[in-house]
């Protein structure tokens, strides 16, 4: 494998792990070069270290979890999306979550070695959005809004997320009508049931669920807890900026033609 070939073990690793054919636990310099088909040299020879090639396939994680957030950002999502987004991406790659959030790494070693070049790019680009979605201290609520929802995402994959006043698998009906429209096939903790796609009908409650206990309030899952209480996370690092007032009236604010005498 040639020098020029180094970014293709760290890309087949990161498919491998999103896909969920690499583990967590297959994360070692015997079992990736065994994976890769090559003997751990390739590790050391191009990456200096394990750490130095994991941090390449973690740093792939979070620009692919940044380029789907900004992509939601220019569809016009606003910044409950986004949280959502965030816990989404967790909760649909558990083990290259735990490569990104998790797994310690010698930092300062990395650092010295010149191998955490994009890390404060990555960085920037996710309080960029922050920004953009009206935040006016950007880089404190990004660190504040990535550590709620990373709570919020480990509590889900740990199967924990219910807790409190939910704990009953009874979610109330605040959290209910704040998490409409979140589609949940496929994840963990959520077998036979997802979130109405249509918003207004409430939440579809899978097969042979009953009725809820409460007026108003629906049986859930893992993920419908992590992915409404994302959203309230979202209202309280980012309140809701007023609405732009209709053109012909903001004409009269600015004593344009519109203005009456």
């Amino acid at each position: 494998m040639g020098v020029m070939d180094a970014d293709e073990p760290v890309e087949r690793v990161f498919m491998a792990l999103c896909e969920g054919r690499l583990t967590r636990d297959e994360l070692t310099a015997r079992k990736i070069a065994a994976f890769l088909g090559q003997t751990t040299m390739v590790l050391y020879h191009h990456f200096g270290s394990l750490d130095g090639f994991l941090i390449r396939v973690d740093g792939l994680g979070w620009r692919r979890l940044a380029e789907r957030l900004d992509a939601r950002a220019r569809a016009g999502a606003d910044a409950r999306s986004l949280a959502v987004g965030y816990v989404e991406f967790a909760l649909r790659h558990p083990d290259l979550y735990w490569l990104m959030a998790e797994r310690r790494f010698d930092r300062a070693r990395l650092r010295e070695q010149g191998r955490l070049r994009l890390a404060r790019p990555l960085w920037s680009s996710f309080v960029e959005l922050l920004r953009h979605h009206g935040s006016r201290r950007p880089e404190e609520d990004t660190y504040v809004l990535f550590a709620g929802l990373h709570g919020i995402a480990m509590l889900a994959l740990s199967g924990r997320a219910n807790l409190g006043e939910v704990s009953s698998g009874v979610i109330p009906s605040i959290l209910v009508s704040s998490s409409l429209g979140g589609s949940l096939s496929g994840l963990p903790g959520t077998p036979g049931t997802s979130l109405n796609p249509n918003p207004g009908e409430g939440p579809n409650l899978g097969e042979g669920s009953g009725a809820a206990a409460n007026p108003g309030e629906g049986t859930v899952g893992d993920a419908e807890v992590a992915f409404a209480a994302a959203r309230r996370l979202a209202d309280l690092v980012l309140p809701a900026r007023p609405p732009e007032p209709p053109a012909s009236q903001a004409s009269r604010d600015r004593g344009g033609p519109g203005r009456r005498a």
